[in-house]
């Protein structure tokens, strides 16, 4: 199967911008030599707006997947107290578990949750998958296919709005 990860595009207040619409047209518009089956995306209107282009190129429905919705993170600002630096001194360990705000740990896990289903699921039916989320759902598709639930080497990884990034993957998880 062929998972293809794409970013949502250039948005404020979580509606896509001129620009995000724009960067959605020309990620869209690329030639594709290959056919997609399903789409699934995070809740979020930015990427639910953006894999509505692909839902209309590609005339598939689009699966709102909860467990894509962006992480919680602290309101931008400088800790103020030991919880709070406790959270950003541990931002991108995958070990650190926290309930409010969201730890790292329980991010990958419900991300993880997601990418398991979706990769079964299509693998099942020999389908080829586009999945519209955020920077943050893509640092936990690395570190899933990856494995870091055994060697932690993965950094953060940010892309650019409406980055394609493709997977091909060959067996069950």
């Amino acid at each position: 199967m062929i998972l293809m990860y794409v970013r949502h595009g250039d948005s404020k207040n979580n509606k896509l911008t001129k620009l995000g619409k724009l960067q959605c047209r020309l990620a869209v518009n690329q030639k594709e030599s290959i056919s997609f089956n399903k789409i699934y995306s995070s809740p979020a209107g930015r990427c639910v707006q953006t894999a509505r282009y692909f839902q209309k190129k590609f005339k598939l429905q689009v699966e709102i997947c909860e467990n894509f919705r962006e992480r919680e993170l602290l309101p931008n600002k400088l800790p103020t107290n030991e919880k709070e630096q406790e959270w950003y001194d541990n931002y991108l360990n995958p070990n650190y578990s926290s309930k409010n705000p969201e730890g790292c740990k329980e991010y990958l896990t419900r991300s993880f949750v997601e990418f398991r289903r979706i990769i079964n699921e299509c693998i099942d039916k020999n389908q080829n998958a586009i999945i519209v989320a955020h920077s943050g759902t893509l640092y936990a598709l690395s570190a899933f296919i990856n494995g870091i639930e055994r060697n932690k080497n993965i950094k953060w990884i940010r892309s650019g709005n409406c980055s394609k990034i493709y997977y091909e993957i060959n067996e069950k998880v």
